[in-house]
């Protein structure tokens, strides 16, 4: 891209990094911001970016009004909705804003924030539902899903300092918004001729699952599948593990303190590894290690082996999850991003239904938790092996 009145190479590097996509020798350029509802309400993608945190966080609220168990499963339904949205334009809509050489680690310091949120939601489990739960009387599960909405409240408050993606606003001819929206994140003057945004040609989801796409779909979506299903499948059946029949007398919420906090290191070392070497090998390396920690937890007889194979697998997991996003933002063409993001969220939400009944179902059907973990760690390792075979790697490569 020509990139005007900047005769500074480096600076003409930086700046076509970021405005690479909406060059003029890019025809498909500009983003699909969660395409499937926006045909349906023709809504700005910064508008779903708001209003689908606001979603969850008042149905999250409205649980605690909830008058039995059919209106609780209502509003945690409905409250997921609002999660799915997020999940589906959050990283599509970073990924818009960031230069190739910066994006991987960004996109892993997005998801760097769910433990987090995990150390939180446990903190305010210990509170409401813990020892002490007798000081808040029967209302201590309503005061719960109250507590758990607020950060979501704050959450959508922030988001509307947020300006709109760039593409976007180019795409629909308001060139001088979208100048202004990428000096201030280039950090230099952008004029409105710098840049221009053909329009886009029409897409369908069918694209993902057709020619040269095909491969990279199916691969994706196997991954997504293994995190899924070991994530959830492990992770909401934990504190029943850790209660299980291995009796090595460990405080419950300091395991699950111990969880929480191995996820941090592991997705400090994604953000490092993605770009160091790449985000296939990081990738796939995680999922096959996670999955021999997953083993080793299975199958401990000593408290030490125990508690060090838990680490491992929030560690490994988790810190394949932060991989997972840039990988898959960086697979498919700018048109079908979002699309993709939908397709792979859509099949791991499936996969994450599936995973937790398949896990309890090995336990009952065994009367032990060990095959269940096996399970676990068989399908991260096997996660781990298509992503490693028949993978490809991303690092560097501009949006298309």
């Amino acid at each position: 891209m020509d990139v005007r009145r900047d005769g500074d190479p480096a600076r003409r590097l930086r700046r076509s990094d970021l405005f690479g996509p909406l060059a003029p020798r890019r025809p498909d350029a500009g983003a699909r911001q969660q395409r499937r509802t926006r045909q349906l309400t023709h809504r700005q993608p910064r508008a779903i970016f708001q209003y689908s945190i606001l979603w969850y966080a008042s149905f999250t609220a409205m649980t605690a009004l909830s008058w039995g168990a059919w209106s609780v499963m209502t509003f945690r339904f409905l409250a997921g909705l609002g999660l799915g949205g997020m999940l589906v334009v959050d990283p599509s809509m970073l990924a818009e804003y960031l230069p190739p050489q910066r994006r991987g680690r960004l996109l892993v310091f997005l998801d760097f924030w769910w433990p987090v949120g995990l150390l939180l939601a446990t903190g305010l489990s210990f509170l409401f539902l813990g020892p002490n739960f007798h000081r808040f009387g029967d209302w201590s599960w309503r005061y719960l899903f109250l507590a758990a909405a607020f950060p979501a409240f704050l959450a959508f408050l922030v988001r509307r300092t947020l300006p709109e993606s760039p593409y976007f606003l180019a795409r629909h001819g308001r060139a001088r918004e979208a100048a202004e929206v990428l000096s201030e994140i280039a950090g230099e003057r952008v004029e409105e001729g710098d840049f221009e945004a053909p329009s886009e040609p029409r897409s369908s989801i069918r694209d993902l699952v057709t020619g040269a796409l095909r491969t990279r779909a199916i691969t994706t979506a196997l991954v997504w599948i293994a995190l899924n299903v070991s994530y959830y499948g492990l992770f909401l059946w934990l504190p029943f593990v850790l209660q299980g029949e291995k009796s090595f007398h460990i405080d419950l919420y300091l395991l699950l303190t111990l969880s929480a906090l191995s996820q941090f290191p592991g997705y400090a070392a994604a953000i490092w590894l993605v770009e160091r070497i790449g985000r296939k090998p990081t990738l796939a390396t995680f999922l096959l290690l996670g999955g021999l920690s997953a083993y080793a937890f299975a199958v401990a007889d000593s408290a030490g082996v125990y508690v060090t194979a838990l680490f491992f697998v929030g560690f490994f997991n988790l810190g394949a999850w932060g991989a997972v996003y840039p990988y898959t933002a960086e697979l498919f063409p700018t048109r079908l991003r979002s699309s993709a993001f939908g397709l792979m969220e859509g099949v791991g939400k499936a996969a994450a239904i599936a995973g937790p009944y398949i896990f309890g179902h090995l336990k009952d059907a065994t009367g032990s938790t060990t095959w269940s973990l096996t399970f676990v760690a068989i399908v991260m390792a096997a996660g781990g092996l298509v992503a490693g075979v028949f993978g490809r790697e991303t690092r560097g490569q501009k949006f298309a």
